[in-house]
């Protein structure tokens, strides 16, 4: 064998081992958004996705930022958790490249903080009433920072109700159970200490209320929602309470939606009576454990060094809130097109096009997100990315209009 032939093979072979190595590792920088520096000295934690969270492995960041973790089961599904300040920055581990990413420096309050979207799904069954609050939380500090505290967010709950669950995450993040405590002085009230950090925060808890085929519900809201609206089965009735305060546009994917008309709403939604049977159908009814517990939720440990209300990670069938919220961004906007079309003004929902536009946008990416997890099926993604297409359409159309 020729000297220019084994120092081929050797390189191939080395190349081979680089290759094997690179497999082996996973290897990333982290940024301090806030600062605009690498963020020295935090820790960085893989975690293996299971029945919940195990810790794998754990290093710290160097002076640039960087880190370096080995990687036991490169076919096992991983998170890459950064823990700065003592707020968790979480991102899937996919592929072999390096990973980017961005922490921002934590402060006990940031103002300003509000919600682009709020819904509230109320069906009946089985003497019950039951209820399912969603929320996206928009945090735009500048400097970005990211909001961490014990209240960092609230909500009522009336004495008689049983929690199902409660579920939190950043958009794109891995979802998380939470487990709310009392907030001392106000009987009722709930909190749960999930960091708002820069950008949306998703929200989703569902609970249960004792039914006689008539109630008022009053909804307590932790900040100010910019759109907020009210679904239900159409053989359950709705009545505001308040003369003006709703507006129905129609039916959307076989659900009555009753949406609200100040913008934003602020504190308290305007009070509203609900009577009749009705539950949502198969295709309408997201999935949620057949035994609600009595509230609040049993704590789980988190092996990770998780924040205080970071308990176990949700099981992704029965927590799609993402395709919710995007569903709301669909029927606020493309579900009632016939009703724009009436009004011909999109000015008439006090909605801006940009928004709905980034809102749409944003929605399908995460869409994608969500397939190639597999946390949907193809039937859901297919019908999903109609409705949010054919909306996108709608509102470049309308904005250029």
């Amino acid at each position: 064998m020729s000297i220019l032939s084994r120092i081929a093979g050797f390189f191939l072979l080395l190349c081979c081992f680089f290759s094997l190595c690179a497999a082996d590792s996973v290897t990333g920088k982290v940024q301090n958004l806030t600062t605009g520096h690498p963020a020295a000295g935090d820790e960085v934690v893989l975690l293996r996705l299971a029945e919940g969270m195990e810790a794998e492995a754990s290093t710290r960041t160097d002076a640039d930022g960087a880190f370096t973790l080995p990687l036991a089961t490169p076919s096992a599904q991983y998170v890459v958790r950064v823990i700065h300040q003592g707020v968790n920055y979480d991102q899937n581990l996919s592929g072999s490249a390096q990973l980017e990413v961005s922490v921002f420096d934590a402060a006990a309050k940031v103002p300003g903080l509000r919600g682009n979207l709020g819904i509230v799904k109320v069906e009946s069954a089985d003497e019950m009433l039951k209820i399912t609050e969603m929320y996206s939380i928009s945090n735009a500090s500048s400097p970005q920072v990211t909001q961490t505290g014990p209240r960092n967010f609230e909500f009522s709950l009336a004495q008689e109700a049983k929690l199902d669950s409660f579920q939190a995450r950043k958009a794109g993040g891995v979802w998380l159970n939470l487990t709310p405590t009392p907030v001392k002085g106000k009987q009722g009230t709930w909190a749960v200490n999930f960091p708002l950090r820069h950008g949306e925060t998703l929200f989703k808890f569902t609970y249960r209320l004792p039914y006689d085929g008539l109630a008022t519900l009053h909804v307590k809201l932790a900040y100010p929602i910019e759109n907020f609206a009210v679904v239900h089965p159409p053989a359950l009735n709705f009545r505001a309470l308040r003369t003006n305060s709703f507006t129905s546009p129609g039916l959307v994917q076989g659900m009555k939606l009753e949406q609200a008309v100040a913008k934003p709403v602020v504190r308290e939604v305007p009070a509203f009576e609900i009577s009749g049977v009705g539950v949502a159908s198969a295709t309408q009814a997201e999935s949620a454990p057949e035994a609600p517990p009595s509230f609040p939720a049993s704590t789980n440990s988190n092996p990770a060094k998780s924040s205080p209300a970071s308990v176990s990670v949700a099981n992704p069938s029965q927590s799609q809130m993402w395709l919710v919220i995007a569903g709301i961004s669909a029927v606020l906007f493309a579900g009632v097109a016939g009703w724009w079309r009436s009004k011909k003004s999109i000015v008439a929902l006090g909605m801006k096009a940009e928004s709905v536009i980034a809102s749409l946008k944003q929605a399908l990416d995460q869409l994608e997100v969500e397939k190639k997890r597999g946390e949907i099926s193809a039937e859901q993604y297919d019908s999903t990315r109609q409705a949010l297409d054919m909306s996108l359409r709608r509102a470049v159309a309308r904005s250029k209009s």
